[in-house]
């Protein structure tokens, strides 16, 4: 400092000291001094700049939070949500708002919460089925799911097999016996005159007694999954081109709903064996049919009268017959068990749970657990369940993608009627 102080002292004394003609002279040096000296002053804080930037960058590298481990494990995700069609973009580990989108599409399909953010469940199982995919989607029958439904179907066999629900196995080719020497055939014995029976003097029809199979839902379902992969994906609000399939695919989306979270409260109970648990809720399906009699012709409003007195009068609390239903409806679709998961349905609804009115209204338009329920029947008990969830009680993942599907596909459902062709009138005729 004192150095400089000297310095400006001299320069400032010579200054004064130089003949007025010298200073003309050299004023075309001073400013040029004094260019060169305003260079330098702006260069070093433009280096100060640079300084501090770099400084800047350095530190907010230090404190973005994300571990190494963390930022492999999100690529992990990211990679695993890209191969099941969750298209999030580039595996780059930061899981921004694209991932997180794709997250909620997985959750949704899944059956989880649905909030953008995995547990450690569902990010487990997502990059588990990564992997096995990778590891065994060559081998039967995993090879001819992904021909007809694609790396989505696959995911969602593995979750039907965690849910319970075995995998159709190929059919085995029919194994060859080898040809024996035959045996020598016996002399044969002499024909006894048989009597031939006087001619019938009137023909009769034959008199058979058919019985009706119960319908499966869980075919069902399969079946439109693979429609569901052959059209490219599930039908939107804006694109409803068949309401009836539509609504298919919503009824086995809640069905996977269902099932989840029938799991997730069976962990619970830690008393009873799930053998123990299915048996009760044979119990709840016994005691809840006379409620239901009839419920194809009935109103939901008489349904729902009967069924809500049956409950009053039962003597349990209210909440644990609800979540006894949400137990039976899982367990219901999981052994395929359509009565159950109606009455389990029925019994939710008539509880105050007006969102399961949903299924309700699957079960009877498709004839499951009931026989067939006209479409103004069926209707009536979606109504009830699209009014409670835009009310603020969604159930079975009522998201408002899903709510404004089942709107849009139950206003056309069973609407389509056939028309003759129009063809333009001849000429010259």
């Amino acid at each position: 400092m004192n150095s400089k102080h000297i310095c400006a002292t001299v320069v400032a004394a010579s200054l004064i000291l130089i003949p007025a003609e010298r200073a003309k002279a050299n004023e075309g040096a001073a400013l040029l001094g004094g260019a060169i000296l305003g260079g330098i002053i702006v260069n070093e804080v433009h280096k100060n700049k640079q300084r501090q930037r770099t400084t800047t960058v350095r530190r907010s590298t230090r404190s973005s939070g994300i571990s190494s481990a963390q930022r492999q494990q999100n690529r992990d995700v990211q990679t695993a949500l890209n191969y099941f069609g969750y298209n999030v973009g580039a595996v780059d580990g930061s899981l921004g708002r694209k991932s997180r989108a794709g997250i909620s599409r997985y959750q949704a399909e899944m059956g989880y919460t649905i909030d953008g953010y995995l547990d450690e469940h569902e990010r487990a199982f997502l990059i588990n089925s990564h992997q096995r995919a990778l590891a065994s989607a060559h081998v039967a029958p995993y090879n001819q799911i992904l021909a007809s439904q694609g790396q989505a179907g696959l995911l969602r066999t593995y979750r039907n097999e965690q849910l319970g629900i075995a995998t159709p196995q190929p059919a085995q080719p029919p194994q060859v016996q080898q040809a024996t020497a035959p045996a020598p055939l016996p002399a044969p014995a002499p024909a006894p005159q048989a009597s031939v029976p006087a001619r019938a003097e009137t023909g009769a029809l034959p008199d058979f007694t058919f019985g009706q199979t119960a319908r499966s839902a869980n075919e069902h379902c399969n079946q439109v999954n693979v429609l569901t992969a052959a059209n490219g994906g599930l039908a939107t609000a804006g694109n409803i081109s068949q309401p009836d399939f539509a609504l298919n695919e919503q009824f086995c989306l809640a069905r996977i709903q269902a099932m989840a979270e029938s799991s997730r409260i069976e962990a619970t109970i830690t008393n009873m064996t799930a053998e123990q648990i299915q048996q009760q809720c044979k119990g709840l399906a016994q005691a809840v049919a006379p409620q239901m009699k009839g419920i194809e012709g009935a109103s939901a409003g008489q349904v729902i009268s009967k069924t809500s007195g049956f409950l009053q009068n039962s003597g349990q609390p209210m909440a644990q017959l609800v979540s006894g239903g949400k137990v039976c409806l899982g367990v219901g679709y999981r052994t395929d068990d359509a009565q159950m998961a109606l009455a389990s349905g029925v019994l939710l609804t008539a509880a105050g749970q007006l969102g399961y009115g949903e299924v309700v209204s699957h079960h009877l338009r498709e004839g499951f657990g009931a026989a067939k329920a006209t479409g103004q029947q069926a209707t009536e008990w979606m109504r009830l369940a699209l009014n409670a969830a835009q009310n603020g009680t969604p159930v079975l993942g009522q998201t408002a993608d899903r709510l404004a599907v089942l709107s849009a596909a139950v206003d056309g459902a069973g609407t389509g009627t056939a028309a003759l062709p129009a063809f333009p009138a001849p000429s010259g005729n």
